[in-house]
Formats: structure tokens, C-alpha cells, sequence
């Protein structure tokens, strides 16, 4: 790295977008107020904006929009931006959820969000039981006869034992009139009744922001009706002045969408037809939580094909990146609920986006984000942060909150945000504002020139990690029961109701805080980038951009792909550590795998190639990732981890995920390597000043200490040295990090 940028990163141009603010138009605006404001952000170094309209129902952003009026306001931006050398991006909305410009779309019932109920009724033996047939889709049954074949018709109702389990065969108890068929069923033995309906919800009533984000029809249309536009206004300017677009906040807002193509692409997926099975996803066991994979998978891949990839495609044709975050990216509940797989949903993004509410700090959820980016080997990440923190955020808190998302692997910022009025009830919309309303506006300029130190420092490279750990996302699918009776927006939703459910999504959290606290870093590899992965010289290695792991965590994987198997048994083949928590995988994502994927387990346990823990046992699967990892840098005295106060959030859903209250002690470090330098960056989170010693491995000179928030660089004070390493002396400030920069 270059000193005199780190010095002065503000002369840099490439880190301009290091900091890009959500700049919040929450009042009519004025051209003059416009200028003035992006001058105030250009002298304390934030040259790149986002626009962002907040009505605050009425109270709010007064004006049109994407209308003549619009474009005067962006326009007044974007000749400041030419003129200046400056950057923007488009926030592709007005409020959030994106997809609906402005609420439009969903005026068309087509384009709103389909999903299934599904009704269970008690049946008690010996009673009569009538209900009006209907086709899954809910058509009639007219002109059907007694020779029909209904096993090719999917119903709206199915009948089973109660005991058993065992499905009735309806057809028997079919009586036939000028309607066609109708069902009058008795049984000498109780039974329970599923009957499935495909709502939409009525656009008064929720369905006014409630896209389809499975159709791709409604995704067209919101590219018409936005993206086009501000092609036609902006378009010469894309690629250039115009860098990126900003989506925000998508997700499944019922507990089981739907879209009219789902049946088809779920046969082509898996072979049989979903609607003939759909009733035994809310159902408990084995083989109907085979079907909740299944059905899960498809709406993550429906999700990820027909609403980013469309819109990625359609920024890639126009020169622009994009960037997205989603919804209750905290934990694999979260992950399973609102997207089907969260993980995968980050393919086609160009900058990965997570956000953060609240100014506690702790949660997985930029781990994973980070994590998924690099599966996908993309570039760059970003996290939406600060809303909710208050106005009582301190510049301290707002430093230690950036660090802590540069360790987790975020490398930009997205202020939430830049208020254009605090006056009346806008100054409490998600505050503060970072903007010059903040009484720590002063410092800004600091607060701009540490983003842009650490994106300098830790972009370009890659992550240094040893352990890679499959995400058991298909094994909390299997046993996911959705809840129909919670949609999105309570601090107190939908319970897990199954007990083995509550068991991975708690215990992945603990384990992941605990190795983090212990200072192991690691990356997650998920269903949809395995063949991102392969072993090379005896190490899982990422070939889309090169990091290299010692060991593979499979922890709580009863269901695991075959493809992840095959490449758990070539690293075992070439000496690698496999380490399971919790299950031996004996069932793969297909039946068909099931007996490959046992026989490989039993291989891989015969030759002792495998270690298996108990989740309950953390101390001692930190034990072995320690004893089996390379340790180019690590803390020989003093403080050399951390505790985190919340290492887990409760067995229900909550949306917003709020992180106030949330926190760390002591000390984490994560490496970080970018042209033949080793750049680790230590951050205390105490509230005193700590004292550490580290032995640093390098064949080159003395380590150096690069201070994020005073710039400063200085070679280290040397302890002992060594052939091949240096133990050095430290002085770690409270709320902001210090490199310690080394070559590899």
C-alpha cells in the first residue's frame, strides 16, 4: 500500500465510493438547498450520493416522481456530480420495498405477490364431510365424469389418516350431478382434511407493496416503468457519472409464495408435480420435510432467476453495477423464510449489500452476506448502517460500528442516512442523521477518511481464511414448518415449531460466534456455489478468486448435496480435515443421492479421515480447527479474543432485526491479502486502551502499524525476532482499528 494515500486518501479518486450516503429527499425540494448540501458533502470528502425519496406517509418528500419534476432534481445532482468529477448512484424507488415504483405496479393484480394457504380440518369418524371440489388453481369441476382420470388433476383437498398418515383415494367418495364431481367422504376412522387456496392479497390491504418477486413478468415491468426511464434521462451518463443501482429490502412477505410458473419449473427441477404434494410441507417428518427442500429450493432459484438476474442483466446491458440487500439476513431462519435461500440470492449482484439497524454490534448477518460474495468471488460489498442508532450516536460508536463492518468483510459504507430536513416527525425517521444536522457532523471529514483507509486497505485482495464451513441451509429447510399466520413486521413473529429446527438455527449461530470470538475466521460454502470449489495441492480452494482452506466444517448437516460430499471425500483423499458437528449426512438434496452420499460418509469414517464433535462441545471443536489451521498471526500476550453479549436471538422470527443492545469485548483480529502484503486488522472493542504482543510471520522487514483514523504508519516495536517472524508490542485504541501490515 501506498503511504501517501493512506496518508490522504482523499486525494485518491478510486475509493470516492468508499462512503456513498443514502441521502434522504423527505421534503419538497429546492434547487439551491440541493447545491448546497452536495457541497457540504464534497468538503468533508463523501463524493459519491445516493438519492433516496421518503414520503413518511405524506409527511415527507412532496413532489412528483420520474416525472419532469423528478428528473429536474436528478438532474440538478447530476450536472453538480459531472462538474465535480463526482459519482452517483440511482436508488431504483421511492420508500422500499423495491419493485413497485411508487406502487404502481401493483395497481395490476398480476404483478402482486401469489401464495398458498392450506386449511387443516378434523374429520371425525363416522361424520359426514362435504366440501366443494375444486382443481388446485381453483377452477370447477364441470363435465368431469366417473371415467376421468384424477390422478392427473391436482385438487384443492387431501384426506388422510389421522393415525397413519395415509392418504383416502377422494374418487371414491365422489358423487356425481350437472356440477360434475363432489366430495361427500366418511371413514369409520378419524381423519384431518388439507385444503389449499392461492390468495392475493387485495391492493388496499397490503398488496399495494407486495410484488411477485418470483414472476418475471412483474420484474419486466418494473424495469419499464423505472429503469427505462432513467435510462432515457440519464443513460449518457451511465457507466461514468452514474455507477450503480441501489435495490432495497425484498423479500417473500408471505410464509408460502406462489406464481403461475411454479409447477412447471419445480417438475423440471425435481421430477414430480408440487401441487399434488404442496398440503405436506406444513406437516412434521422425514420424508413430507424432503418436499419443504424441494419446494424451498424452487422458490430460491424462482427468486434468484426472475427477479435479480433480470434486473442484473438489465444493469450489465447499460453499463451500470448492481447492488442489493434483503430482508433478515441474521440468521438461516431468516434466510429460509423471506428469500428460500438467502445465500444464493447474492449471484447476481456486482455489490453485494447487506444493512444493519440499530448500534449494537455482534451479528452474523455481514458474515454471511461477505461470505456469500466471496462464494460468487465478487469484488465488492457494501452495508446499509446506522438507522436506528438514534441521535444520541456518538462519533466513538460510529467508528466502532464501521470497523466492526470492515470485519466482517463489508467494504463500503451506505450511510442510513443523510437527511435533506430534520424538521417536525423527519427527524425521527430511523435517525440519526449523519448529515450536518449530527453534532458530530465536525468529525465527519475523520469518519470519511477511515472508511476510505479501510476500503483501500481491504479491497483488491482477498479475505484470509482457514476454515470453510457448509451453511446448513437445507437441513433447517427440511425441518422449516411455515407459520401462515405472520407475514413481515413484529418485533415478536412466527416461532419454529419444530425442535430440531430450533437446534441448527440456534447452534450455527453459537458455533460461528464461538470461532469468531476465538479469532478463527471462516468462509461458507452453500448449495448453489459448490462448483465454485475445488481441491487443489491438498486444499479447498475458491477458483474464482483464489482463497485456500485447511479445513472443512460440515456442522449439522443431516441433509448435504452430493456435490458437497464428493468434495469433502477429494479433500480427505489429499489429506485434509473434515470436521462434522452434530450428524454423520446420510440424506442428499435428492433421494437419488442418498446411497452415494452414505456410502461416502461411511468411506470417509472407516479411514478416519473424519472428526465428529458435538455441537454441544464447543471448546473442543475449537480445539481441532486451532490444531489444524496455520497461524501467520497471532496474539501470544494480552487480551486475544472476544465475548460477545448476544451470541444467538431467540427461536422466532423478528423483522426488523434491531442490533441495539447487542455487543463485543476484547479483541478480534481478521487478515486480509492484497498484493504480497498480509494487511490484519485488529480492532479492541473494550472500553480501556489494551496492550497486546503478536507474532507475525514474514520473511520480510518489520511490520508495520497503520492507524485507520489518524492515518499513521510506523514500523512496529519489536519484542524478539525470529527466522521466519517477529513478535511485536502494540497499543490498541478503543472504537477504531490499526493495521498491522506484513509481507506474506
Amino acid at each position: 500500500m501506498n503511504k501517501e494515500i493512506w496518508k490522504h486518501p482523499k486525494q485518491e479518486s478510486s475509493l470516492d465510493e468508499a462512503e456513498v450516503p443514502l441521502w434522504f429527499w423527505n421534503a419538497k425540494l429546492e434547487k439551491g438547498e440541493l447545491i448546497r448540501q452536495l457541497e457540504l458533502q464534497t468538503e468533508v470528502g463523501v463524493k459519491a450520493t445516493n438519492p433516496h425519496a421518503r414520503t413518511e406517509n405524506g409527511a415527507g418528500y412532496s413532489g412528483g416522481y420520474l416525472d419532469e419534476e423528478w428528473f429536474s432534481h436528478m438532474k440538478t445532482v447530476l450536472d453538480y456530480k459531472k462538474k465535480h468529477g463526482e459519482k452517483m448512484w440511482l436508488y431504483d424507488e421511492i420508500d422500499w420495498p423495491a419493485g413497485t415504483c411508487n406502487k404502481t405496479i401493483t395497481e395490476n393484480e398480476k404483478y402482486r405477490e401469489q401464495y398458498i394457504t392450506i386449511d387443516k380440518i378434523p374429520v371425525p369418524a363416522g361424520v359426514p364431510f362435504r366440501l366443494q371440489l375444486r382443481t388446485f388453481e381453483g377452477a370447477g369441476m364441470f363435465g368431469m365424469t366417473p371415467d376421468t382420470d384424477y390422478s392427473a388433476i391436482p385438487l384443492n383437498i387431501h384426506i388422510l389418516d389421522k393415525e397413519t398418515g395415509k392418504p383416502f383415494p377422494l374418487s371414491d367418495s365422489f358423487l356425481y350431478g350437472i356440477f360434475g364431481p363432489e366430495l361427500e367422504f366418511k371413514s369409520n376412522r378419524d381423519a384431518e382434511a388439507y385444503v389449499t387456496h392461492i390468495h392475493v392479497d387485495a391492493y388496499e390491504y397490503g398488496g399495494d407493496e407486495s410484488v411477485n418477486y418470483l414472476d418475471k413478468n412483474a420484474t419486466d415491468a418494473f424495469l419499464r416503468s423505472t429503469y427505462e426511464k432513467y435510462y432515457e434521462q440519464m443513460g449518457q451518463d451511465f457507466g461514468s457519472t452514474v455507477t450503480t443501482v441501489f435495490n432495497d429490502e425484498t423479500r417473500m412477505c408471505n410464509a408460502i409464495p406462489w406464481c403461475r410458473e411454479f409447477p412447471e419449473v419445480f417438475r423440471k427441477r425435481h421430477g414430480y408435480d408440487i401441487r399434488q404434494e404442496l398440503y405436506r410441507i406444513i406437516l412434521p417428518g422425514t420424508e413430507n420435510g424432503r418436499i419443504r427442500v424441494d419446494y424451498y429450493d424452487t422458490v430460491a432459484y424462482l427468486y434468484q432467476t426472475r427477479y435479480f438476474k433480470r434486473i442484473h442483466s438489465w444493469c450489465e446491458k447499460h453499463n451500470l453495477k448492481f447492488f442489493a440487500h434483503l430482508l433478515a439476513e441474521e440468521t438461516l431462519f431468516g434466510h429460509v423464510r423471506y428469500s428460500g435461500d438467502y445465500m444464493r440470492q447474492n449471484r447476481y449482484q456486482d455489490i453485494v449489500g447487506a444493512d444493519y439497524l440499530g448500534k449494537g454490534i455482534g451479528s452474523l448477518n455481514l458474515k454471511f452476506t461477505s461470505a456469500a460474495a466471496h462464494s460468487y468471488g465478487k469484488k465488492m460489498t457494501a452495508v446499509e448502517i446506522f438507522a436506528g442508532c438514534g441521535w444520541d450516536l456518538t462519533f466513538d460508536e460510529y467508528t466502532r460500528m464501521i470497523t466492526f463492518a470492515f470485519q466482517q468483510g463489508m467494504q463500503t459504507i451506505i450511510n442510513h442516512g443523510f437527511f435533506y430536513s430534520t424538521e417536525g416527525e423527519r427527524a425521527n425517521d430511523w435517525p440519526p442523521s449523519e448529515f450536518f444536522q449530527w453534532k458530530y457532523w465536525n468529525r465527519q471529514s475523520d469518519g470519511n477518511n477511515m472508511i476510505r483507509r479501510l476500503q483501500y486497505a481491504m479491497s483488491g485482495g482477498i479475505n484470509e481464511a482457514d476454515v470453510i464451513a457448509y451453511l446448513p441451509t437445507e437441513t433447517l429447510q427440511m425441518h422449516c414448518i411455515p407459520d401462515q399466520n405472520f407475514t413481515h413486521a413484529f418485533s415478536h413473529g412466527p416461532f419454529l415449531r419444530d425442535d430440531r429446527a430450533v437446534h441448527v438455527d440456534r447452534e450455527i449461530q453459537l458455533l460461528f460466534q464461538s470461532m469468531l470470538s476465538a479469532n478463527i475466521d471462516f468462509e461458507l460454502l452453500h448449495r448453489d456455489a459448490i462448483g465454485n470449489f475445488a481441491v487443489r495441492d491438498g486444499k479447498i480452494t475458491n477458483i474464482t478468486n483464489g482463497q485456500r482452506f485447511s479445513v472443512l466444517l460440515l456442522p449439522m448437516c443431516e441433509v448435504l448435496p452430493l456435490g458437497m460430499a464428493k468434495l469433502a471425500e477429494a479433500f480427505a483423499a489429499e489429506g485434509g480435515r473434515v470436521v462434522l458437528v452434530d450428524d454423520i449426512p446420510s440424506l442428499g438434496t435428492d433421494k437419488n443421492e442418498d446411497k452415494e452420499i452414505c456410502r461416502i460418509m461411511g468411506d470417509l469414517s472407516d479411514t478416519g479421515s473424519i472428526f465428529v464433535c458435538s455441537s454441544e462441545d464447543k471448546n473442543q471443536i475449537l480445539k481441532i480447527l486451532n490444531d489444524s489451521i496455520p497461524h501467520p498471526v497471532v496474539i501470544t500476550r494480552g487480551v486475544s479474543g472476544t465475548v460477545n453479549q448476544h451470541p444467538s436471538y431467540p427461536a422466532y422470527l423478528i423483522d426488523p432485526y434491531m442490533h441495539t443492545g447487542e455487543d463485543l469485548t476484547g479483541v478480534q483480529f481478521v487478515r486480509y491479502l492484497k498484493d504480497g502484503m498480509r494487511n490484519t486488522l485488529f480492532m479492541n472493542y473494550g472500553s480501556n486502551p489494551e496492550t497486546i504482543e503478536v507474532r507475525v510471520q514474514t520473511k520480510g522487514e518489520i511490520p508495520e502499524i497503520w492507524d485507520t483514523l489518524t492515518g499513521e504508519a510506523r514500523k512496529a516495536e519489536v519484542v524478539t525476532r525470529e527466522e521466519y517472524a517477529y513478535v511485536i508490542r502494540m497499543q490498541l485504541p478503543c472504537n477504531h482499528g490499526v493495521f498491522i501490515v506484513s509481507s506474506c
